[in-house]
């Protein structure tokens, strides 16, 4: 065990940019996991509100890791492959050398955290607000359809010319029974 982390030191010692995607991920997990348990076990907020609370915070973080991932990723795999082929060049730096190495992995570095700006401040708002959006509408017209009552033709009438809503008669409550063989 003890080798192992001394490869993984040894590995982000010579790759920031790696060792920055990675604790910024494993960053985000965490502090996803911790506002879940947080409104988990909050006493002051009602199970409805959990049921929905807990989801979105779980989808929360995947999409905030999910796109830094996509994001940051390219960023940095396309800027090494740019220096490495010589479309970035460092004047009077060898490419062999020491410095040209350290602008590289500044260079990926630079890459990591334009990847973490744009896709967590930027693209994982839009997201989750779209995303947010569709759910909470489809919530919405879940409780509307739960609030109406189920309509039962047999056992409650419905008059046409009650359609604004004009007060009802006893005649026409004693049409609807006769239709129906009823006795009132």
């Amino acid at each position: 065990m003890a080798n192992f982390g001394q490869k993984m030191v040894a590995k982000f010692a010579n790759d920031n940019a790696n060792f920055l995607f990675i604790t910024a991920a494993v960053g985000w997990f965490l502090a996803s996991a911790a506002q879940t348990f947080g409104i988990l076990t909050n006493k002051k907020i009602d199970k409805d509100d959990k049921k929905f609370l807990i989801p979105q915070e779980i989808f929360d973080g995947a999409v905030n890791i999910g796109l830094y991932a996509l994001i940051t990723t390219p960023l940095i795999n396309g800027t090494e492959k740019l220096i490495n082929n010589d479309v970035i060049t460092f004047k009077n730096i060898k490419k062999d050398s020491i410095e040209f190495d350290r602008l590289r992995g500044g260079a990926k570095v630079l890459a990591s955290l334009v990847g973490a700006v744009v896709s967590c401040n930027v693209l994982t708002p839009l997201v989750r607000n779209k995303l947010g959006s569709i759910a909470q509408r489809k919530e919405l017209k879940q409780k509307v359809q739960m609030q109406q009552p189920s309509y039962d033709p047999y056992y409650q009438p419905f008059f046409q010319k009650n359609t604004l809503r004009t007060p009802l008669k006893m005649n026409d409550y004693i049409t609807f029974t006769k239709q129906r063989g009823l006795k009132i």
